[in-house]
């Protein structure tokens, strides 16, 4: 099989839940010895390769043509969605849209099955959550984020004395993370800066560190005694996996996602609750014993999720060839 993705951007250079999500699909199609490709829009930038998998521009008409050529199925996500969708269209290639929210998207529901093309259209959700609230009409598949352990474990022996953050845009709690530092001087706060969004960042507060956004998040996570989550939407939130898989408690605010994502070795509270988060963040701190315990229900929950994404890429592989072959 021989998949193009074509997308707005890739990691290293773009580091965001979504697309560490593609290339970590790609990445394991690649080990079953599927040839992947990603195409973005490269303005200032060379073709390169990213541990394994090519990376091209797509700003010559006659490169996309060939790529295209190329391929046995198209897929994307997000800001480049609609204009992969209208090229696989064009050159009747097999369309799949990898979901990370709610959010609708014009012609996934409206163009599967047409007077010219049958079920052409895919859809593959990133939890149980994006499906029953979105339930397009076309053949679908449900595939958590997957985090190879890795990359992002902790590899240093540091000591981990941060209550972190990870983005500080509004909507992921930049400002709440502000208001706990003001509230908790006596606690160290690490703020790293997200790869998309306008970034809160308060230089006053002098407990809050902030750092920039790295393709290197086991650095952040070997500093890191708690990781919180004020979101005020997440449809699964791949830093709190991120932080399970080192043992680190994440507190989270209770959405669908973190629900799903979290299960019982999440810490909730709700966005607003200030005092929560202050008394949740405190007893972390102060009591080895809960801590601990916290920690290895995070462990354990960790290796559920591998145990779940290894059976769930199998099924995405079938699910492609299906797609592929027209036989859904």
């Amino acid at each position: 099989m021989n998949l193009l993705a074509m997308v707005h951007g890739f990691p290293p250079m773009h580091n965001a839940g979504a697309e560490w999500m593609l290339f970590d699909l790609l990445k394991k199609l690649t080990e079953k010895g599927h040839k992947c490709k990603v195409m973005i829009p490269i303005t200032g930038l060379k073709d390169y390769n990213y541990q394994g998998i090519e990376v091209v521009g797509d700003n010559d008409v006659e490169v996309v043509k060939k790529e295209i050529a190329w391929c046995d199925i198209i897929i994307s996500h997000l800001d480049r969605y609609g204009k992969a969708l209208n090229r696989a269209e064009f050159f009747g290639k097999p369309y799949v849209l990898l979901v990370h929210n709610t959010h609708r998207y014009a012609g996934i529901a409206e163009k599967h099955k047409s007077e010219k093309r049958d079920r052409w259209i895919y859809v593959v959700y990133n939890s149980e959550y994006t499906r029953e609230a979105l339930r397009y009409p076309n053949p679908s598949i449900v595939v958590h984020p997957f985090v190879d352990p890795d990359r992002v474990k902790a590899k240093k022996k540091e000591r981990k004395k941060y209550v972190t953050l990870i983005n500080l845009w509004e909507g992921k709690g930049g400002k709440v993370l502000q208001q706990l530092a003001k509230e908790m001087p006596e606690v160290d706060f690490l703020g790293v800066k997200g790869g998309y969004g306008r970034q809160e960042i308060d230089e006053k507060i002098k407990n809050i560190k902030y750092v920039e956004n790295t393709p290197d998040i086991a650095s952040v996570y070997a500093k890191t005694k708690v990781l919180i989550m004020p979101s005020a939407y997440e449809s699964f939130g791949r830093t709190a996996l991120e932080a399970m898989i080192n043992g680190i408690p994440v507190v989270a605010t209770p959405t669908k996602g973190l629900i799903e994502n979290l299960g019982e070795a999440g810490i909730y509270v709700d966005i607003e609750n200030v005092e929560g988060w202050k008394q949740a963040i405190k007893k972390l701190l102060e009591d080895k014993d809960y801590y601990n315990e916290i920690s290895d229900k995070c462990l354990k929950r960790a290796k559920e999720h591998e145990v779940k994404f290894l059976k769930e890429i199998d099924e995405l592989e079938l699910f492609l060839l299906d797609a592929i072959n027209k036989k859904l």
